[in-house]
């Protein structure tokens, strides 16, 4: 009959029997619950952006305009231009303070265009004898100096840009297929884009010319349908769109040359409705519906 003590260290060593045997059955059986436990030293990453996903595109949205909002004032066009000019500053009005290297049929209809005009004059409407006479639209690229303009984006689809001047429209295909080809000149032309970084790449062509009266700028410079032209538009700061030019019309000019304009947001304005007409064809229409002519017939 075994003393208390030995019954005590018998017990004893049964207990640690038992605890050896619940240790090493938990570890055969849930060996990767154990591993998968993480340290508590080395926190849970935030994940990141998935490899090849798309990212959103550069915000180039608002109501832009020119770099001195002159009205339509002649005078106070003039005026504008010639301190731009002074200042060392492209005017509203055009894309490059040199003349760019024009064709001798180019260079004789640019004197045409400017005649009685100064330097810092801007295009009037008796120096086009097309244009506002028959109330055809600016088109491309002449609306950028003459007119504040809203961008609008579908983020892989089309960049809208909205000209307040005769409502035009111009659509910048983004979606990486070629539209409209083989499609008659237009004023607006067709454009595709692509962004590179924060820069928007614009590629435009198939623009209307008119035989070389409609021009490129509002200071009367004349392009023809075989016109290109390369857009590379960046936001330089919240309220600073930069655009930089590369305009090739091999027919028109000697050899490429660039240009760059400077616009700034307007985020208090609001787009109205500006239709240039000449008032006699207005009042030519009104005469003709109040006598029971038939509208179109001269």
């Amino acid at each position: 009959m075994g003393t208390v003590p030995d019954r005590t260290s018998r017990g004893f060593l049964v207990l640690l029997f038992l605890l050896a045997l619940a240790v090493s059955s938990a570890v055969a059986f849930w060996p990767g619950l154990l591993a998968q436990t993480p340290a508590r030293s080395r926190p849970a990453r935030e994940p990141g952006p998935r490899p090849g996903a798309a990212q959103a595109a550069p915000d180039l949205s608002g109501i832009w305009t020119g770099n001195r909002s002159v009205g339509f004032a002649p005078d106070a066009g003039a005026e504008a231009a010639a301190k731009d000019i002074a200042a060392g500053i492209v005017p509203w009005f055009g894309f490059t303070l040199e003349e760019p290297p024009m064709q001798p049929w180019a260079a004789a209809r640019y004197k045409v265009n400017r005649e009685g005009l100064e330097p810092s004059e801007v295009g009037s409407n008796a120096t086009n004898p097309i244009m506002y006479p028959y109330c055809l639209p600016e088109g491309m690229p002449r609306s950028y100096t003459i007119s504040a303009f809203e961008i609008l984006q579908v983020p892989g689809q089309v960049v809208y840009m909205l000209f307040e001047r005769n409502h035009q429209v111009r659509r910048i295909y983004m979606d990486g297929k070629k539209h409209l080809q083989g499609w008659k000149p237009t004023f607006m032309g067709i454009s595709h884009g692509k962004w590179d970084g924060d820069t928007l790449v614009v590629e435009t062509e198939n623009l209307l010319s008119l035989d070389g009266f409609l021009w490129i700028d509002s200071f009367g410079h004349p392009f023809t349908d075989a016109l290109r032209f390369v857009e590379r538009i960046r936001r330089i700061r919240p309220d600073t769109l930069q655009i930089d030019f590369t305009f090739d019309d091999p027919k028109a000019y000697t050899k490429p040359w660039n240009a760059r304009k400077v616009f700034q947001l307007k985020p208090n304005w609001e787009m109205t409705e500006l239709i240039v007409c000449e008032d006699h064809l207005q009042e030519r229409f009104l005469q003709d519906m109040k006598s029971g002519k038939p509208a179109g017939i001269p």
